[in-house]
């Protein structure tokens, strides 16, 4: 038990702590915009570049040391951000933050595959995940509004202390360690069509987070309580899959279609819809997204030995996701407009569609 709380713990104080800087970027960064999004993307670019060595490590050494070593930079990193007097100071901050992300969540979720209960235990870690994303927005937001600037970022900070106490306690199962480099190519190559699916899938939500405050003009509360809401149907869709059999291809491309005319219809519902219909669509998309996570690591869990390379590069697809399609989706709203960018997204939401057709990704009966 103190084996799994320190992992649904960790990821939940992780992706807190990564979203607790959000509301309080214009404090570090004053009529800096460009500087603002160098401090957001700083974490995106340190977690982007640790998630696949940090699954190979996992799979030669054990995930047990890393996962501890990820809470161990992620307290650290709360600590410099507190403590820093500039930007730069908070920059290097994000970057460690990232670095110790990329560490648990490649390790951590490998630990998670390697054991008999991996779905349910999964959809708890996704939930988990969300639970915390939404935690750091908006919990930040209400916390330094009545204690301070740094009051969101102090509370996760402490809190990052629990699981990194209980992770001393996990210990390797019978996962596959090896004294030889595992063969990254050859796991991403025939798992291709899996990890564009995550790229694009993952992706979307942070193009939506990154265009709607702007597109929609919304006051920073309803923007709070949209997100909250997609992130919301994502912890439900987690909890939920566990309990239904679920074939990967099948789902992802139900899931993918669905995203696909959700994105599409984002862009005219603000007209026509109102914010009601707004709040469905977001739904939509979280829900679908959260049946995506679960089949995607069902699937890799028992197709592939080498756990942490395969969900380190699993990882790898979604962060880059993350860091590529909102800055993509901005070029595109700069240079035409944001029915050109809506228009793109829903189109590459298809595409996997039909492309995850072509991947091997069957369940045995």
């Amino acid at each position: 038990m103190k084996q799994r709380l320190s992992l649904i713990i960790g990821i939940f104080i992780v992706m807190a702590l990564s979203n607790a800087i959000v509301p309080v970027l214009p404090e570090y960064a004053s009529e800096m915009p460009a500087l603002q999004g160098i401090i957001f993307s700083a974490y995106f670019f340190g977690a982007f570049v640790m998630v696949i060595p940090a699954g190979v490590l996992g799979d030669r050494y054990g995930r047990a040391p890393f996962i501890t070593a990820g809470l161990l930079l992620t307290l650290l990193s709360g600590g410099i951000i507190l403590l820093a007097a500039n930007p730069y100071a908070i920059t290097f901050a994000r970057i460690v933050e990232g670095i110790g992300a990329g560490l648990f969540v490649s390790c951590a979720l490998s630990w998670v595959n390697m054991q008999p209960d991996h779905t349910r235990l999964s959809g708890l870690y996704f939930a988990g995940l969300n639970a915390g994303l939404i935690a750091g927005l908006m919990g930040t937001g209400i916390l330094n509004s009545h204690f301070g600037q740094n009051s969101g970022v102090m509370l996760f900070t402490g809190l990052a202390v629990i699981p990194l106490l209980l992770s001393f306690f996990i210990r390797d199962t019978t996962g596959v360690l090896t004294n030889v480099l595992p063969p990254v190519h050859a796991i991403g190559w025939r798992n291709k069509w899996l990890y564009f699916s995550s790229f694009i899938l993952v992706g979307i939500s942070g193009v939506l987070v990154s265009l709607y405050p702007e597109f929609t003009d919304e006051s920073p509360f309803i923007l709070g309580l949209l997100f909250a809401a997609m992130n919301g149907a994502t912890i439900c869709a987690s909890l939920i899959a566990p309990n239904i059999s679920l074939q990967p291809i099948q789902t992802i491309r139900l899931a993918s279609a669905l995203v696909g005319i959700a994105v599409l219809l984002s862009f005219i519902a603000p007209a026509y819809g109102g914010i009601g219909g707004v709040f469905v669509l977001f739904m939509v998309i979280g829900g679908s997204i959260g049946f995506v996570f679960v089949s995607q690591m069902n699937y890799l869990a028992v197709s592939e030995k080498l756990q942490g390379t395969a969900i380190g590069l699993l990882t790898a697809a979604s962060y880059g996701g993350m860091a590529m399609l909102p800055f993509f989706s901005g070029l595109l709203t700069e240079v035409f407009s944001y029915g050109a960018a809506f228009l793109v997204n829903g189109i590459l939401c298809l595409l996997v569609t039909v492309t995850i057709a072509r991947c091997r990704c069957a369940l045995p009966e």
